[in-house]
C-alpha cells in the first residue's frame, strides 16, 4: 500500500514537470555567443511560436532582450519564434557582453519564460593582425637607410601603452627600437635603431606583453603576442605582400615591398590581365594601385616586372605575379551628394544613392513642420517621427498618450523597395523622389532615411527640400536683402513672401519680392540677445515652400569685396563715366555724370560742382554745373599739350561741398620711354679686389642729352655653378660656402651731357668662392619720373683653377675593393691644368653622449666626424684618378680642394660588409635621443627611448 502510494506521488510530479515544460520558452539556438563582430545582427531562435502574423518583419523597440552593457538598437520578429536584433552602432572594441530574456518576449502569448542561463558573448579580442618588415627613409633629403616594422592591429592601439609591452629580437639577439606613430592607430610603425646594414637577410620576433588594450575597449589581450617577420636584403627588393579592396567604385591594390620604391617608370613595369587602366601611387611601405574599371566579379593576374627600384638601392630580381580578386564587397549604404538639401519638383526629382550588396531597402520620409525647421537643423540626426513603443495611443482611460519622445514631424511615407528594380547610373542608383505627401496642408521639409531591410545599422539618412524657390540672403545693420529665384529656370521670383526668424524660434520681420524677385526685410527687436537672425523661410501663393539655415549655408566673405557703398549724408548716388580711360595731353576728356536718389528717382535740376586733380594732389580746374531735368549733365575738358603725365581725379561735389563720387583717368604718352639709356662695364670679368666702372648714358629721343636726371645703381651678387661641357659628369658644386653677399646701392644724378658713371669693388673675402655673377641694375627717371631700367651682367671669377670629382654613379660600395675617383682641375676657359689637390676622405661615426637640458640629463645621437686620409696629390691633364679601399663599413665622404682653401667638392658614399659581417666598427643609425622627422609635410617628435 505505501509502495502505492509513492509510485502515485513520483507519477505525478513527472505529469507536472511535463505540464510544466510546455509552457515554458526556452532558446533553442542563437548566434551571440563566444565571438561576435562589433557589427552584425544578433539572432535569437525559441521553441515555441511567440507572435502572430501581424507583428513580422517590422522593426520595434520593445526590450525583448536587456544587454549588459547596454546597446541601442531594434528588434524583428523574422518569424513567429525567431527574433532578430540590429544593432544602431558599432559594439564595443574587445567587450564582453551579457544577454538576459525579459518577460516582453512573452506579453503577446500565454507561455512564460523558462530557466534560461545567460547569454555571454564577447567583440573580437585585440590581435596582431600582420607585419611587415622593411627598410625605409626618415625623410626625402636622407641617405640612410633604417630598418622598419609595421604593425598591423585589429583595432586602433596606444603608442605609449604599445611601447611599454613591446619587445624586438633580431637573429636572436635583443634590439633596440622606437615607436614612431605618435596618436592611436591600426598600424603603428616601429625603426629598429642600430640595425646594422648589410647584404643578409634579417630574423625579426616581435614580442606584445598580454594586457594590450584596444582604444576605447575593456579588455586587454590574454596571451602573449609573437610574430615573425623576415627583413630581406636592403640590396634586394621583394614584395611581401598584396592586398585587394573595393568599395563599390574604386578598387585599390596595396603591395607591401621590403623597401619604399621608386616612381620612375612605374606604370611600364605593373601590367593586369585582363588589362585595365590603373593609377600607381608610391606609399611610406610600397606601392598603391587604384582603378574605378576593376570588376569585383572577375579575377585578375597582376604582374610586378623585374626592374622595380627601391629608394634604399634594392632591385627586383625576377617577375612576380599574384592573384587578384576583390570578393564580395561589403554592405554599404550612401548618399553620393549628402550634403544636397534643395531638389526642385520641376525636375526630374532624382537622388543618387550607392547600394552595396544590399537586396532590399526601405525608404522613410518624414515630414518636418515648418516650426520645427530651426530645432531639427540644430538637433542633427535623429528619429523625427514616433516608431515602436513611442507611438501615440489612446489609453485605458481614454486619454491620448503621446509618448515621451521629442517629435519633429510624422512619417508621411515608407515603402519596400528591390534594390535592382532602381534605375542605374553608373555604380549607384537613382530614387525618385516623387510620392503622394498626405500633409500637405503642413508646410516643412523631408528626412529621407534609407535603411536595409534585414541590417537596421545599414542606414543613410539626409535633408530634402522639395522647393524651386532658391534664395540669396545678405544681413545689414537694420534690413536684411533676400533675392529669390527660380532654381530651375534661375528667373527671379515675386510675389514670395520671405519672413526671418531669430535663434528663439520668434518671427523677426517678414516682406514680400517685388518684381525684381528681391525682398527688404526690416528687422524688429535687433538689439536684443535672442533675436538674432537664424533662418529665412520662403512661401508662394501655389504652395511652394522653402527654407535656409544661416548656420549651414553662411557664406565666409573675407576674400571678397562685399562692404558695398557706403551712403552720404545727402541721400545722393552718383555715376561718373567718360568715353575712355586713358587720354594723349592735349587732348579733350569728355565725361558724363549720372546722380539718383534712393529710390532711382531723378533729383532733378540741381546744381553741382566738378574738380579736375592733377596727380600731385593739387587743382587744375574746378567749374559748377546743372543737372538737366533727368538728372544727369556732361563735361569737356581740354588737356594742355604740355600736361604732366599721370593718374588725374574727377572729383563731383554738391552744391554744398558733400563729395558724391570720383573718377579715376589716366593722362599718358603712347611711347615705350622719353629717354634712351645704354649702359657699359669696362671689363669682361672680374677677380677679387678688381675695381670695375659703370658708365651711364642717357639721351632724350630726337632731342639733347637728358641731363640733371636722377638714377638709381644696385649691384647683386649671386653664386653661379660652374659646369664645363666636356666635364658635364663631374661635381663642381663647392661645399661650406660661408659667405654672404650684400646689395650695394647708389644714387645721383647725371651730369650736363647725360653721362654718369659708378666704380664698385669686387671684396677680398670672397676669393675661393667659385664663380659668381654680379647683375648691375641701372635706372633713370626722365622728367615726369618715368624710370628706364638696363642691366649689365659679369662674371667674377674667385679662383684661378676649379676643381672637379666624377664617380661611377653608385652610392654603395663592399669593403676591401677599390673604389676609383676620376679628378680633374680646369682654369675659367674650361681647359686642364697641372696643379696640386688635396684629398680629404672623412668617415662618420655616429656615438650616444650623456647631456644636460635644464635641470635632466639625457642620452642624445651625436655625429663624430674622423679623417681616414689626409694627402696632397698632383693633378694632371684628364686623367687622374685617386684609389681609396675601405677597410670598415660606414658612411663615408671624399673631399678635394684647393690646398689652404676651406671650401671644397664631395661626393658622398657608403660601404657595407658581406654575409655575416659583425664588426663592432660598423655603421650605426642611434636614435636614442630626440629627433624631428617629417613624413608627408606633416612634422612629428618621436622622443626619447
Amino acid at each position: 500500500m505505501r509502495t502505492a502510494f509513492r509510485l502515485a506521488v513520483v507519477s505525478l510530479l513527472f505529469l507536472l514537470a511535463a505540464c510544466n515544460s510546455k509552457n515554458r520558452v526556452n532558446l533553442v539556438a542563437t548566434n551571440a555567443k563566444d565571438e561576435v563582430p562589433t557589427l552584425g545582427n544578433l539572432v535569437f531562435t525559441f521553441d515555441k511560436n511567440l507572435v502572430g502574423d501581424t507583428l513580422l518583419n517590422a522593426w520595434d523597440t520593445t526590450d525583448y532582450i536587456r544587454f549588459e552593457p547596454p546597446i541601442s538598437g531594434r528588434f524583428q520578429w523574422n518569424s513567429s519564434y525567431e527574433l532578430t536584433f540590429s544593432p544602431d552602432h558599432d559594439l564595443s572594441p574587445a567587450t564582453d557582453y551579457k544577454a538576459v530574456i525579459t518577460d516582453k518576449l512573452v506579453s503577446h502569448c500565454k507561455y512564460k519564460v523558462g530557466n534560461m542561463e545567460d547569454i555571454k558573448f564577447h567583440t573580437p579580442y585585440q590581435r596582431l593582425e600582420s607585419a611587415n618588415a622593411l627598410w625605409t627613409l626618415l625623410d626625402e633629403n636622407s641617405q640612410t637607410p633604417i630598418g622598419q616594422v609595421e604593425l598591423s592591429f585589429f583595432y586602433k592601439v596606444d603608442p605609449a601603452q604599445l611601447k611599454e609591452k613591446l619587445s624586438v629580437e633580431v637573429d636572436g639577439a635583443k634590439a633596440d627600437f622606437n615607436v614612431l606613430t605618435t596618436q592611436a592607430d591600426n598600424h603603428i610603425a616601429v625603426n629598429l635603431t642600430n640595425l646594422k646594414i648589410a647584404d643578409k637577410d634579417y630574423n625579426i620576433k616581435v614580442s606584445i606583453a598580454s594586457g594590450l588594450q584596444p582604444e576605447g575597449g575593456k579588455n586587454g589581450t590574454k596571451e602573449a603576442i609573437e610574430y615573425k617577420v623576415t627583413l630581406q636584403s636592403p640590396y634586394i627588393l621583394t614584395i611581401n605582400e598584396v592586398q585587394a579592396e573595393h568599395d563599390g567604385n574604386t578598387g585599390t591594390v596595396h603591395i607591401l615591398t621590403s623597401q619604399q620604391v621608386t616612381s620612375d617608370g612605374l606604370d611600364k613595369l605593373i601590367q593586369f590581365e585582363p588589362a585595365v587602366s590603373f593609377k600607381t601611387h608610391v606609399s611610406q611601405d610600397g606601392l598603391i594601385i587604384t582603378s574605378d574599371k576593376f570588376d569585383v566579379t572577375k579575377e585578375y593576374k597582376l604582374m610586378l616586372k623585374a626592374g622595380i627600384k627601391g629608394r634604399i638601392g634594392g632591385v627586383l630580381k625576377e617577375n612576380y605575379t599574384h592573384s587578384v580578386a576583390f570578393g564580395q564587397l561589403e554592405p554599404s549604404i550612401k548618399f553620393t551628394n549628402s550634403k544636397g538639401v534643395y531638389l526642385t519638383p520641376k525636375g526630374a526629382k532624382n537622388i543618387e544613392v550607392q547600394i552595396i550588396n544590399v537586396p532590399q531597402v526601405q525608404v522613410t520620409i518624414y515630414k518636418i513642420y515648418e516650426n520645427n525647421l530651426l530645432a531639427s537643423n540644430r538637433y542633427g540626426d535623429g528619429d523625427y517621427g514616433y516608431e515602436g513603443s513611442g507611438e501615440n495611443y489612446v489609453d485605458e482611460s481614454g486619454e491620448r498618450n503621446y509618448g515621451n519622445e521629442l517629435q519633429f514631424g510624422d512619417k508621411v511615407y515608407e515603402t519596400t523597395i528591390t534594390t535592382k528594380d532602381l534605375p542605374k547610373k553608373g555604380n549607384s542608383r537613382l530614387f525618385k523622389f516623387d510620392f503622394p505627401d498626405k500633409l500637405k496642408e503642413y508646410k516643412g521639409l523631408y528626412r529621407m532615411t534609407i535603411r536595409s531591410q534585414n541590417q537596421y545599422y545599414l542606414n543613410e539618412s539626409r535633408f530634402v527640400s522639395l522647393s524651386d524657390i532658391g534664395m540669396i540672403a545678405k544681413d545689414g545693420r537694420d534690413k536684411m536683402y533676400v533675392f529669390a529665384n527660380s532654381i530651375k529656370s534661375a528667373e527671379s521670383m515675386s510675389g514670395v513672401t520671405v519672413t526671418v526668424y531669430g535663434i528663439n524660434n520668434q518671427a523677426m520681420g517678414s516682406a514680400m519680392t517685388n518684381n525684381e524677385g528681391v525682398a527688404e526685410i526690416e528687422m524688429k527687436h535687433r538689439d536684443l540677445s535672442g533675436f538674432k537672425p537664424a533662418m529665412i523661410i520662403a512661401k508662394t501663393s501655389g504652395g511652394d515652400f522653402n527654407y535656409m539655415p544661416f548656420n549651414t549655408t553662411r557664406v565666409e566673405t573675407s576674400r571678397f569685396e562685399v562692404g558695398g557703398k557706403r551712403a552720404n549724408s545727402t541721400g545722393l548716388d552718383a555715376f561718373v563715366y567718360s568715353e575712355r580711360d586713358m587720354y594723349r595731353p592735349g587732348e579733350t576728356v569728355h565725361a558724363s555724370v549720372i546722380i539718383r536718389d534712393q529710390k532711382w528717382k531723378s533729383p532733378g535740376e540741381i546744381p553741382v560742382r566738378l574738380t579736375f586733380l592733377l596727380p600731385n594732389g593739387q587743382e587744375l580746374k574746378s567749374f559748377k554745373k546743372t543737372l538737366n531735368d533727368e538728372g544727369s549733365m556732361e563735361a569737356a575738358i581740354e588737356l594742355s599739350p604740355a600736361a604732366v603725365t599721370g593718374s588725374y581725379s574727377l572729383q563731383l561735389y554738391t552744391s554744398n561741398d558733400v563729395l558724391l563720387a570720383t573718377k579715376y583717368i589716366m593722362i599718358e604718352e603712347f611711347m615705350p620711354d622719353r629717354i634712351r639709356v645704354t649702359t657699359s662695364l669696362d671689363k669682361p670679368f672680374l677677380k677679387p679686389k678688381d675695381k670695375t666702372t659703370l658708365s651711364i648714358n642717357a639721351m632724350n629721343f630726337f632731342g639733347p642729352p637728358a641731363a640733371d636726371r636722377n638714377y638709381e645703381v644696385e649691384m647683386q651678387i649671386n653664386r653661379k655653378y660652374f659646369s664645363p661641357k666636356k666635364y658635364s659628369s663631374f661635381n663642381f658644386s663647392l661645399a661650406n660656402l660661408n659667405t654672404s653677399y650684400e646689395k650695394i646701392e647708389r644714387t645721383g644724378t647725371t651730369d650736363d651731357k647725360g653721362n654718369a658713371s659708378e666704380v664698385f669693388d669686387v671684396p677680398a673675402t670672397y676669393i675661393n668662392s667659385g664663380i659668381l655673377q654680379g647683375d648691375i641694375f641701372a635706372t633713370v627717371f626722365d622728367e615726369s619720373g618715368r624710370p628706364v631700367s638696363r642691366r649689365s651682367t659679369v662674371d667674377i671669377y674667385t679662383q684661378d683653377v676649379f676643381y672637379g670629382i666624377d664617380h661611377d654613379g653608385y652610392y654603395y660600395y663592399p669593403l676591401n675593393q677599390t673604389i676609383r675617383f676620376p679628378m680633374v682641375a680646369v682654369d675659367k676657359d674650361e681647359k686642364p691644368v697641372n696643379t696640386q689637390g688635396h684629398v680629404i676622405v672623412i668617415k662618420h661615426d655616429y656615438k650616444t653622449v650623456l647631456s644636460r637640458s635644464n635641470e635632466y640629463f639625457r642620452y642624445q645621437s651625436q655625429r663624430e666626424d674622423r679623417t681616414i686620409v689626409d694627402q696632397v696629390i698632383n693633378i694632371g691633364g684628364e686623367n687622374t684618378v685617386y684609389s681609396f679601399i675601405p677597410k670598415t663599413p660606414g658612411d663615408y665622404e671624399i673631399r678635394l680642394a684647393k690646398p689652404g682653401s676651406d671650401s671644397y667638392v664631395m661626393w658622398s658614399f657608403y660601404s657595407y660588409g658581406g654575409y655575416g659581417y659583425n664588426s663592432n666598427t660598423s655603421f650605426e643609425v642611434n636614435t636614442e635621443g630626440n629627433i624631428d622627422i617629417s613624413l608627408d609635410k606633416t612634422s612629428y617628435n618621436v622622443g626619447e627611448t
